[in-house]
């Protein structure tokens, strides 16, 4: 008597248009290896800081807006250079000194340095460029340049 390998059964998902379709589990599986990966999950490939990141454009001004819970606003460094934004910093790991052996079941807070780069999405003048630090969120803005700004054109 042969014995054939059970596949795992196959799994009902909703599209974003109302549209049933069936994957099987094992497909299903490896999708979620790469859903996971980049994301700082437990099980992820990536263990550094990851800055996730805004980037606005109003009539005005670039804003961009990065998550930075657990850094401090002198950690961080903000340059612009050829209309490219470098934000880096640093989260450093909080050592709590005690006599009671701690015993970690599961970490998934991230610590270390971080990088993030933006093309900005127009020109800016960057001498007049502003940053606000509150409660983890950083926010910088970026006056747009006189060029860049939109102008009303009248019909002679």
């Amino acid at each position: 008597m042969t014995q054939v390998a059970a596949s795992k059964p196959s799994v009902r998902r909703r599209t974003p248009f109302g549209l049933t379709t069936w994957i099987p589990r094992d497909l299903l599986d490896f999708e979620r290896i790469f859903d996971n990966m980049f994301e700082g999950d437990g099980g992820s490939m990536v263990d550094t800081m990851t800055a996730r990141m805004d980037v606005v454009e109003t009539d005005q001004a670039c804003e961009v807006v990065l998550d930075l819970p657990g850094v401090k606003p002198n950690e961080v460094e903000i340059h612009v250079e050829n209309n490219v934004l470098t934000i880096r910093g640093e989260r450093k790991e909080e050592k709590e000194m005690s006599d009671q052996r701690r015993q970690f079941h599961r970490v998934e807070r991230r610590f270390g340095s971080f990088a993030r780069s933006v093309v900005l999405p127009c020109p800016v003048n960057d001498a007049e460029a502003a940053a606000e630090f509150r409660d983890g969120v950083l926010k910088v803005v970026l006056p747009k340049t006189e060029s860049a700004k939109p102008r009303k054109i009248t019909i002679k």
